[in-house]
């Protein structure tokens, strides 16, 4: 899916234009550093999207505007604002990945498993899988760390952001594709892709591409329907 640079600020426009003006900051310098929009690229058209550690709910937000069924934006730092504004297909939910059940067509990870363990990346990943319908597709954007001069600025940002606090996790890891790419293998994932998006960013963003397997002929189903968890905010 495509989404134009101007038609996708306004969609955070209006959606964080009552929001404090931190999180406003905060939502214009990442739509400007991170190649969000880029991502949408790779995410199936008319899908049902997951989104672990998803912050604001900025991705969720890019993925309706450019035709996503419907959103789930999953976060479990309860300090994240959430804006109060009904958008239909949009579910914000304050929780850890086990507090949603169902399947769907994809799941986004961005940014997300550098701020945790190292041990605690492979029970997420298969997490991912299991919220998965088969032949579903996972999302997962992390920086290269063979990027030497971006790397050292994404480590000094990543320090000032430490010092205010701004994001849950004290690790900082990140692991080189080869070595992704066998995680991801491990957690069941197959037609693993790499896909280098830092281009014209400050960043070395890069993005893994990876698929559940396709279920038998014989025994295809259809997927089952996400089921929302009892503190889900409808709308917000």
């Amino acid at each position: 899916m495509r989404l134009g640079f101007w038609t996708g600020w306004r969609t955070l426009s209006r959606a964080f234009g009552a929001s404090p003006r931190g999180t406003r900051l905060h939502v214009l310098v990442r739509y400007l550093t991170c190649p969000l929009r880029r991502v949408l690229e790779f995410l199936p058209p008319e899908a049902t999207l997951l989104d672990l550690g998803a912050g604001h709910g900025i991705f969720a937000h890019l993925a309706l505007a450019a035709g996503a069924r419907r959103a789930v934006a999953l976060e479990p730092d309860r300090r994240k604002h959430f804006p109060p504004v009904h958008r239909p297909g949009l579910q914000a939910v304050a929780g850890y990945a086990e507090a949603i059940g169902g399947t769907f067509d994809a799941v986004s990870i961005l940014d997300v498993l550098y701020r945790l363990p190292a041990e605690a990346w492979p029970a997420l990943l298969a997490t991912a899988h299991d919220r998965l319908r088969p032949g579903g597709v996972l999302l997962l954007k992390e920086i290269d760390p063979r990027a030497r001069v971006k790397g050292a600025w994404n480590r000094l940002q990543e320090r000032l952001v430490d010092l205010v606090g701004l994001t849950l996790g004290d690790a900082f890891t990140y692991e080189i594709p080869e070595r992704m790419g066998e995680l991801l293998a491990n957690a069941g994932f197959e037609r693993i892709e790499t896909h280098p998006l830092g281009r014209g960013y400050p960043h070395a963003h890069l993005l893994y591409l990876a698929r559940r397997a396709e279920l038998p002929a014989l025994s295809r189903a259809p997927s089952s329907a996400p089921t929302p968890p009892a503190s889900a905010r409808p709308g917000t």
